[in-house]
């Protein structure tokens, strides 16, 4: 079981700490209003990763059901299908083949036994954040969300 930190934590936890000085209700509208924006921001940053990368082999959602390969299980297949989709998704770079071809940036050079069968994909931990959150956007529209 991985644990993720709310992306917020880290975006806006300087507006989050001057917040604290406004009245406890003013608090919860600022900050429920400003975790909606950046959410739907972070789902628009998501969407456009994953289309740019993961649908080269995996369908991500039914708009783009023609791209991917017909082996390759579709976002929307793993988040139904799967009782486990939300740790399969929080561990996808460890798990094959993606480590072949994926890496975080500033991470160490692909191992020489790990053949790469396309051009490698460089990820930031903030892009990592936005695939998942689009990943949870998806599966709220797919009424099966991230158990919390």
């Amino acid at each position: 079981m991985s644990l993720r930190m709310p992306s917020w934590s880290r975006k806006t936890g300087h507006f989050v700490a001057v917040t604290l000085l406004l009245s406890s209700s003013a608090l919860l509208a600022v900050s429920a209003q400003a975790q909606d924006v950046s959410n739907d921001a972070q789902v628009q940053a998501g969407y456009a990763l994953s289309r740019q990368h993961c649908a080269r082999c995996h369908i991500i959602n039914s708009a783009d059901r023609f791209t991917g390969h017909a082996s390759t299980p579709s976002f929307m297949i793993m988040i139904t299908a799967l009782r486990d989709w939300p740790d399969r998704f929080d561990t996808f770079m460890a798990r094959n083949p993606h480590p072949a071809h994926i890496r975080l940036e500033g991470a160490e050079e692909r191992p020489d036994h790990l053949p790469s069968t396309i051009t490698e994909v460089m990820l930031t931990l903030d892009d990592l954040d936005d695939i998942l959150t689009y990943v949870d956007n998806l599966a709220v529209e797919l009424d099966n969300p991230r158990p919390e």
